[in-house]
């Protein structure tokens, strides 16, 4: 199946388009509101919802992803079940065709606990995603100009091949299952212009560097990174490395010429329902473009943070801290809450940044763990960030950090 290179350039104009004429948050709310009428008739051929084609996006149920994952035959336009989806998306792993219908394919994308989110898409929906994702990541003369682009990630999928087929550009796909120093080995031989990689990704590459790496642009995703350690493997790669964020509900946000990243609202509508305790807000998520799985109204529980200011690029698309981590990471005490990036900031300041640790709190404590050279800096960090919010529970000291597997989590939560 060839990428339809014309759909592709169509998309990145579009975006570039969107990136010169809207000028005002007013400019796109339009835009968003005229792509939200073009929706009525996929709406009308999604059973889940078809009962509202035509109604205003509030009048619309907010969903939660695993509801809408597990009513998947519901949430799709062509009367696909989960069972023929899911059996062509494991055949695509294996290396076998990943199409479940001609032209639309399926794949998995990996959440926080390794539990697989499944999509499908048609070739007009990739070829959409890769004219706009093109647009916002690399230059204007990307699609003339050769480049070797790496990524790692859980698995392979059709959307990243059909990237390397958009252009002049050699593609070059890294498992996370592959050990460090082959990895390493790998990308080293490739010389990437562009890399895409989880943050643990990025930081296993500084410690092992020695000159910097001939990259013109360096993306981390699927994990946070804190501020300290964006510095350090920016030092260490010769690049700073600036956040995407993309999920299975699609590509949600990419970040500007500064490194801010900005949400994709020139084909999303994304409502914030706040988080009490803090000023972060949960994404509520509608994608514009969908036809064939829609994502209309979909509650993520990623934290996002406004940033308190206009980012100085002059883009009206809302600016926001990069995602620090998921609701359920929050630190809750009664009377207090500490988000994230608080306890990220604070532990890394300490250790500086090319450590590894990890700490987990419950209402009872918090269990740190770290490198040995680091654990007594990490345990007396915290103890002072819970002093300043009035918290008087014990931190312990555990040992070596244990790898999370699919997605490095460094601050959690737990009720038990």
């Amino acid at each position: 199946m060839s990428t339809d290179r014309f759909a592709v350039l169509r998309a990145w104009l579009a975006a570039r388009w969107s990136g010169w004429s809207l000028r005002t948050p007013a400019d796109v709310e339009r835009q968003q509101a005229r792509l939200w009428r073009a929706m009525a008739s996929i709406v009308a051929r999604t059973e889940a919802v078809s009962a509202l084609a035509g109604r205003p996006l509030p009048d619309f149920p907010i969903m939660e992803p695993n509801t809408l994952r597990e009513d998947f035959d519901a949430w799709n336009t062509l009367c696909l079940t989960r069972a023929e989806a899911e059996a062509a998306a494991l055949a695509g792993e294996a290396g076998g065709s990943d199409e479940v219908r001609p032209g639309v394919v399926a794949g998995f994308s990996s959440g926080s606990s390794g539990r697989p989110g499944l999509f499908v898409t048609s070739a007009a929906e990739r070829a959409g995603w890769v004219g706009h994702i093109l647009a916002r990541l690399l230059p204007a003369d990307a699609l003339l100009r050769p480049t070797r682009i790496a990524l790692c990630l859980r698995a392979d999928n059709r959307l990243y091949g059909d990237v390397a087929a958009a252009g002049p550009f050699r593609f070059l796909f890294v498992g996370l299952d592959v050990p460090g120093p082959e990895r390493f080995a790998r990308l080293r031989a490739f010389t990437p212009d562009v890399l895409i990689a989880p943050s643990q990704v990025l930081a296993d590459l500084a410690r092992r560097t020695d000159p910097p790496w001939p990259l013109r642009r360096l993306f981390y995703g699927a994990e946070p990174m804190g501020e300290a350690e964006r510095g350090w493997i920016a030092a260490a790669l010769g690049v700073r490395p600036d956040p995407i964020y993309q999920a299975t509900e699609g590509f949600l946000g990419a970040p500007c010429r500064l490194g801010t990243l900005h949400l994709n609202e020139d084909v999303l509508i994304i409502e914030r329902e706040p988080v009490p305790g803090t000023n972060r807000f949960l994404p509520i998520v509608t994608d514009l473009r969908r036809t064939t799985q829609p994502m209309i109204r979909v509650r993520l529980p990623d934290l996002l943070e406004p940033l308190a200011a206009p980012c100085p690029c002059g883009s009206p698309l809302t600016a926001v801290h990069p995602v620090e981590g998921r609701l359920e990471d929050l630190w809750r005490w009664p009377g207090a809450v500490i988000c994230p990036r608080t306890a990220e900031s604070a532990v890394s300041a300490a250790l500086g940044p090319g450590l590894d640790w990890r700490a987990l709190a419950t209402p009872r404590g918090v269990k740190v763990e770290a490198d040995p050279e680091g654990i007594e800096a990490a345990q007396s960090a915290l103890q002072t960030l819970l002093a300043e919010h009035g918290v008087d529970v014990p931190v312990t000291a555990g040992g070596r950090p244990v790898p999370d597997g699919v997605k490095r989590r460094r601050v959690r939560w737990s009720d038990g």
